[in-house]
């Protein structure tokens, strides 16, 4: 499968970054979901360390599948069971400061039952971090407005300026699907 894209330092941070040739990148695989409550909203997480919001996700274990994780990262960060419907790609990134290739899966998902609690570590409870529903038009929107806030270069924090450009590709790919 060809990526939907992939981002180097200098496409997140033109003004601030730089591609070196000789990077030795360790991959890493990362999964994301646009989840879906009973009435279309889509989660988003952020904390109250940044205004930004992101989609749910995170890191894959090595012993498990991207499917099982991505499953699990939605459980810990928004407190949701889901099931996974649409496969809706990859975004590679190259993070030249930390030395990462990042392969980043994402699926669209449903809510299974209610909304539950978020299982946070120490770290994501003392830096504030919450779920919020909007609409997949808002999602978008709000995914936008921060794209713009990066090209301004208002994005101070290195890892979120990737998984902004990261999250509004998925956020677009789910809606071209509805249709």
């Amino acid at each position: 499968m060809n990526p939907l894209a992939i981002f180097h330092e200098k496409d997140v941070f033109p003004n601030k970054g730089t591609d070196v040739a000789d990077v030795d990148f360790e991959d890493r695989r990362t999964g994301k979901a646009v989840v879906f409550d009973q009435e279309g909203n889509v989660a988003l997480v952020g904390n109250k360390v940044n205004s930004f919001q992101l989609l749910p996700g995170g890191g894959i274990h090595e012993n498990e599948s991207v499917e099982e994780g991505i499953i699990r990262e939605c459980l810990e960060e928004i407190g949701c069971v889901v099931e996974l419907e649409q496969n809706l790609g990859i975004v590679e990134d190259f993070r030249t400061r930390d030395k990462k290739h990042c392969i980043n899966y994402c699926y669209t998902a449903n809510l299974v039952g209610e909304k539950g609690n978020p299982v946070l570590t120490e770290d994501e409870t003392k830096n504030g971090m919450h779920v919020i529903w909007l609409p997949l038009n808002k999602a978008i929107e709000k995914l936008r407005e921060e794209t713009e806030q990066l090209k301004r270069g208002e994005v101070l924090f290195y890892n979120t300026g990737f998984n902004i450009l990261r999250d509004f590709i998925y956020l677009e790919e789910a809606q071209k699907s509805q249709r």
